[in-house]
């Protein structure tokens, strides 16, 4: 049975990807992040993958935010409402990557939507790692570097400070501080697992298996999808290049590269504590 969607993302786990292979299908309307609401329906994902691949790719970070405000305050059914009014030939329309569940299920007509909610997640290492770069290409940007500083100051440090984990004094440059907010971005999805269970999908299987691809499409949209076209998005390869062509890829590399005190920081935050949390949905944390 199809039914209108939502797909949570903390990003960086190929979401805009997943957008465009949802999309696909041409009774499925979707919205992706806080972009325009019809840019993955009227884009183009072979010329995004030219505008991802460049080396210095600011595209999430200003055109990515556009309707930051609006689609952060909307009313869900107003939001749905939008979707219908810009592709009414659609029969099943969601987003991806616009919510994560704490935000989703703060709405006060969640209740109303009867919404098909799927979780799309990444290896916390991984996901560390490229949130990193992420926060730190953001000082280019004035309105995210400000956003990064506040979190930092009213999340991050009293948090530290309260919970005695880490000292604050032996992460003090710009790097170290991009680290612990990465860092504090998995506990949020941490928290988000418990307190919100959902079915989870992880990027990692999704873009490469064109079986589990299929499956998360079928359970998202209720719709079957041309496996020919599924093989051909996995060919093809990721939208965005977050990182640099030579950044190491496996977490297990990735982890071993990290420094000392990075290795505590992940170990005291995100792995002690959440470890179970994250091996239940297929991330064993060493």
């Amino acid at each position: 049975m199809s039914r209108d969607f939502c797909v949570t993302c903390y990003g960086l786990a190929a979401s805009r990807w997943v957008s465009f292979v949802l999309a696909s299908h041409p009774k499925v309307f979707v919205a992706h992040g806080t972009y325009e609401l019809d840019s993955i329906m009227r884009g183009s994902f072979d010329s995004e993958r030219t505008i991802g691949k460049e080396s210095d790719n600011l595209d999430a970070l200003e055109r990515g935010r556009e309707l930051h405000r609006l689609i952060k305050r909307s009313p869900l059914k107003a939001l749905y409402d939008q979707y219908r009014a810009l592709w009414p030939q659609a029969e099943v329309y969601g987003n991806v990557h616009s919510f994560v569940p704490v935000e989703l299920y703060a709405k006060p007509d969640i209740s109303e939507m009867d919404l098909n909610v799927v979780n799309l997640l990444r290896h916390p290492v991984s996901f560390v790692d490229c949130h990193n770069t992420i926060v730190l290409q953001a000082q280019q940007t004035e309105e995210l570097k400000q956003h990064y500083e506040t979190m930092y100051a009213r999340q991050v440090l009293p948090a530290l400070e309260r919970d005695g984990a880490l000292d604050p004094s032996a992460y003090v440059s710009l790097e170290d501080k991009a680290f612990l907010i990465s860092c504090f971005s998995v506990v949020g999805q941490a928290k988000d697992l418990i307190a919100h269970p959902m079915p989870a999908f992880r990027m990692e299987q999704l873009t490469t298996d064109g079986d589990a691809l299929a499956g998360f499409c079928r359970t998202v949209t209720g719709f079957e999808y041309d496996p020919a076209a599924l093989a051909a998005f996995i060919a093809k390869g990721s939208i965005n290049n977050h990182r640099k062509k030579e950044a190491l890829r496996q977490p297990a590399e990735i982890y071993a590269a990290w420094s000392p005190r990075y290795q505590r920081a992940f170990e005291m935050l995100i792995a002690r504590p959440y470890r179970e949390v994250f091996g239940e949905v297929g991330y064993p944390l060493a």
